[in-house]
């Protein structure tokens, strides 16, 4: 969440130049704004329920009178100049710019813990600036990553709230903390230990915890139901918040129930309309596409008008793709967003005809074919739900092997086998999740990754005609293991005529998490199990000379943890390599569920 912070970044741009508003606003395609004298508030002390007093900025026209309000609330710090810009940017578009320092953060009071205080400061906080002389009433909310959380938990039940924009964020983060029970490992660690260092800078600690990836992230824990968190007696318990975040990750079902990280069951109590943001290799992609769905289902009034726009991105800054899949020049993006964005605000705040009711709800950037497309739901209405078969003779391992695809049930054919060594796993190469130092997210080539034994490999014959995939895309598998506890790991990916392959979304299942998160239970050894592996989503054309690819392994490290086979047994030091067999025939028809959109 907090490399989340690079997307202002695009307010950096500024920093170049003597005066920031006529660079940003060309960069977000708005226009400077009209000059205005502002006012700055800083570092009001705004008192929460519990009496901790909150460090919060407020940018506002000089000029007395009352003005639509546009609330950030972050945990990164609010003084850099940057936000001094992007104040002033959106005072000269007729708003208060309120931007504030979360609990336990920078100039706050309180002790900081990610999350669970969000949404009482949040409605705390919104209900402070309802009630300020310069506040028309009219509050939106804006932000990205954790600030696109934050506007989640303040949200329900909440009618001071007119209307909000998460970027690359949701309310419901528990389903990117674990995916198919197995730790998002690559952001979850560093995010952590990051504000753990930076809450220890705070308390004038000279300790530094040091991050190592490659040097852990080896999962044994003993196999045993969960243990839930209950999060009002963390809030009144300082010596529960003190023992920090990281026991969080022992075991997914602990935190399954906590409610600040999981937004089933809001959505009707929610009346502000979202423009959610979200990017194809976004860390918040999954439960974001359910936000928008969910919020046009079950929102209360207004709120059933949100819109949804999903761009060809990573987590960070809105408009910048990494490689040439996306075919886009680097701020078409930004423009989009930003255009998108001013449009949201001042129909909803302002009252002005935008035009944001009358156009189709979500707006998507459909891959391979690099066009912006507006749809009316999600997922399409028109998909063609279509199994993709996995054949072979039973040496599928690599891009050199036997793997083959297409939509055919298969009949009589042999199993692929391989070992799954946790001291030496497959490596991430892109993905939906937060970069850090060399594992970026996105799409990259999987050479090195089909070099190795340990991937299964399966692709169509290069495709004659187009073949559109737009929606929500799962993994039915059917495979055994000589281990007690292991896991399996699905990759769909687009071959070029090039022989370059990339890969579009990805998943994974972690065995003892198969039936349940809240009662895992060992594999027994040699038997078949059925496996289900959801891996988001993506929009992506299939070009004719493409062909459309599955990956099957058992690890992408250090995108998720790596599983030590032990099956909770043997200690922490416990690694065994498990012999691995993926079944595809008649009565194990592995295969994988692509949404076709018809052309």
């Amino acid at each position: 969440m907090k490399k989340g912070f690079a997307v202002v970044s695009l307010l950096c741009l500024a920093l170049f130049a003597s005066s920031c508003a006529p660079i940003l606003g060309a960069a977000l395609s708005v226009g400077p704004g009209k000059h205005t004298w502002m006012t700055l508030d800083k570092n009001l002390m705004v008192p929460m329920r519990d009496g901790v007093r909150l460090a919060t900025d407020v940018y506002r026209p000089k000029k007395p009178g009352k003005y639509p309000v546009i609330l950030n609330r972050m945990p990164y710090g609010t003084d850099g100049s940057m936000f001094a810009e992007l104040g002033r940017f959106m005072v000269n578009h007729g708003y208060v710019f309120v931007n504030q320092d979360t609990r336990g953060t920078y100039d706050s009071e309180g002790e900081y813990f990610p999350v669970v205080f969000e949404r009482n400061d949040g409605v705390d906080t919104v209900k402070w600036v309802s009630e300020q002389p310069w506040c028309n009433g009219k509050i939106g909310t804006w932000g990205v990553s954790y600030f696109a959380i934050t506007q989640w938990e303040e949200a329900p039940d909440n009618e001071l709230m007119t209307a909000m924009n998460p970027v690359f964020g949701t309310g419901s983060i528990f389903k990117w903390i674990f995916r198919g029970g197995a730790l998002s490992y690559v952001q979850m660690i560093p995010w952590n230990t990051d504000m753990e260092n930076a809450k220890l800078k705070k308390e004038g600690s000279d300790k530094i915890i040091p991050i190592d990836l490659m040097a852990g992230g080896y999962y044994n824990e003993p196999i045993r139901e969960a243990q839930p968190v209950n999060q009002a007696e963390l809030m009144k318990d300082q010596s529960q918040i003190k023992l920090g975040v990281f026991r969080w990750f022992e075991h997914p079902g602990n935190i399954a129930s906590v409610e600040a990280l999981n937004f089933e069951g809001y959505y009707s109590r929610v009346s502000a309309p979202g423009l959610l943001t979200a990017g194809w290799y976004d860390q918040a992609l999954g439960p974001m596409l359910e936000d928008f769905s969910k919020m046009r289902a079950e929102g209360k009034g207004n709120a059933r008008q949100t819109r949804l726009i999903v761009g060809p991105w990573t987590h960070g800054v809105p408009g910048i793709p990494n490689n040439k899949i996306f075919r886009q020049k680097t701020f078409a993006g930004t423009k989009l967003y930003g255009s998108e964005l001013f449009q949201w605000f001042d129909y909803w705040l302002k009252g002005m005809d935008t035009g944001v009711d009358k156009e189709p709800p979500a707006r998507i950037f459909v891959m391979g074919e690099n066009v912006w497309r507006g749809e009316n739901e999600w997922p399409l209405a028109r998909t063609q739900w279509t199994n993709y078969y996995l054949h072979g003779k039973g040496k599928a391992n690599s891009g050199k092997g036997d793997g083959k695809l297409d939509t055919t049930a298969p009949a009589s054919e042999p199993a692929d086998k391989f070992d799954f060594a946790p001291a030496n796993p497959a490596p991430t190469l892109g993905g939906a999740f937060l970069p850090f130092k060399d594992w970026m997210a996105g799409s990259f080539d999987q050479a090195e990754a089909e070099k190795r034994e340990d991937v299964l490999v399966y692709f169509t014959e290069p495709l004659k005609e187009s073949v559109e995939v737009t929606g929500p895309v799962k993994v039915i598998l059917y495979a055994q293991s000589n281990a007690k506890d292991t896991d399996f790991t699905a990759k769909l990916v687009d071959k070029w005529p090039d022989g370059k392959v990339y890969n579009l979304c990805d998943g994974i299942i972690r065995a003892r998490y198969r039936d349940s998160l809240l009662k895992p239970t060992a594999l027994e050894p040699g038997k078949v199990y059925k496996y289900e592996i959801d891996m988001w989503a993506t929009s992506n054309l299939f070009k004719p000379g493409h062909s459309i690819g599955v990956e099957i392994s058992s690890s992408n490290f250090p995108q998720y943890d790596r599983n030590t086979n032990c099956g909770g047994e043997g200690g922490k030091d416990c690694r065994k390599v498990a012999a691995q067999t993926v079944l595809h025939d008649a009565a194990n028809p592995t295969h994988i569920v692509l949404p076709v959109i018809p052309r």
